[in-house]
């Protein structure tokens, strides 16, 4: 059995034990082939050629897709990193990592309104306007700037900390089926992995690896996005951060970064000024005529495309609409409504009329 399995299942193996975290994992990887350090490291840890295979078996199952530094199709940025990881689990389109232009938008698990409205306008104007937006599928802001990016244009990626074989949290699995659905997931820990607390900051440093600008949209003084923060600038990536109110706790960390340096953030313009400064250039759209001749560009769209924008614009009229009221018709998440109202505003048919919406 052990012999007809790749060498990518003895990877996964290795990185399944507990003493073996991703810095440990890049050094044994780079002593040879993973069966061959597996071999050794079986002798102490008492695990099967036969455990290996049902392991291989369940990530194959789930449509996991698994490639070490070695594998062509390992991400471009990753492999330029000194901290890229051994082996990468992606649930989705590994192609997605390659996009020309990619930007991360993070934030805090605990956002104001201001927030949650900001993060999902960006990731609706830079996705159509050729950005990837990355995130780490995380409460609050990620899943803002996700919502607002899918149906938008570009593949957005999502960056995990545990393994890929459940949704975290459980209340963005349909968040999690939409970014993989359109894009990837991506993740260094193998299904069955505990999402343990040391690989949040772990999953931090991918995030700013796979970017070439990072956006704070609110963020508390010693907020985790420092950890990203911090990666960047490693990096030599740009970070930005959206300006907030000095009363409000969550904009702390983002004024504390402008303080520091960092670029100030008011739209999409001034993210894809720093993509050009930094010679990097979003994706092109394709473009066609329509049937009176005029030149369109083929992101845009004539009715709604998900099932949130098909919700929400039900429930549209001409008289402008809170939020609040558009929560209790929808019943969707702030995020989710946020995402969809940002998107049909892209398309042409809703309208932000002070913070109220509308038909457009």
């Amino acid at each position: 059995m052990s012999a007809a399995l790749p060498e990518a299942a003895y990877a996964v193996a290795l990185s399944l034990s507990p003493a073996v975290g991703p810095a440990t994992l890049r050094r044994l990887l780079a002593d040879g082939a993973p069966s061959a350090t597996w071999a050794r490291a079986s002798d102490e840890s008492g695990q099967t050629a036969e455990e290996v295979a049902k392991i291989w078996d369940d990530h194959v199952r789930r449509g996991i897709t698994v490639l070490l530094q070695s594998d062509s199709r390992y991400p471009r940025r990753l492999r330029e990193d000194p901290e890229g990881p051994a082996v990468l689990f992606c649930l989705g389109d590994p192609g997605a990592l390659e996009w020309p232009a990619t930007v991360a938008v993070v934030g805090t698990r605990a956002p104001t309104r201001y927030g949650i409205g900001v993060a999902a306008q960006l990731g609706a104007d830079l996705s159509a306007a050729g950005v990837c937006i990355v995130s780490g599928l995380a409460l609050g802001i990620d899943a803002a700037a996700h919502e607002g990016a899918c149906g938008a244009g570009s593949p957005p990626v999502g960056v995990v900390a545990g393994g890929l074989g459940e949704p975290y949290p459980r209340r963005h699995a349909r968040l999690w089926e939409r970014v993989a659905g359109e894009g990837v997931i991506v993740s260094e820990s193998p299904v069955g992995a505990r999402t343990e607390r040391w690989r949040f900051p772990a999953r931090n440093r991918l995030l700013a690896a796979l970017s070439d600008v990072v956006v704070v949209v609110e963020s508390r003084h010693q907020g985790g996005s420092r950890h990203t923060v911090a990666a960047a600038l490693e990096r030599g990536a740009p970070v930005g951060a959206v300006p907030g109110s000095i009363r409000s706790a969550t904009s702390e960390g983002t004024n504390a970064l402008l303080a520091e340096g960092a670029f100030p953030v008011c739209s999409a313009t001034d993210v894809l000024v720093s993509l050009s400064l930094a010679g990097v250039e979003p994706a092109p759209f394709a473009v066609s005529e329509n049937p009176e001749g005029a030149t369109v560009a083929t992101r845009q769209r004539a009715e709604p495309a998900s099932e949130e924008e098909r919700l929400v614009f039900a429930v549209l009229s001409s008289d402008p609409a809170p939020l609040d009221d558009l929560l209790r018709a929808t019943s969707l998440s702030l995020p989710a409504l946020c995402g969809a109202l940002e998107r049909l505003a892209r398309s042409g048919l809703a309208r932000d009329a002070g913070g109220w919406w509308e038909l457009a």
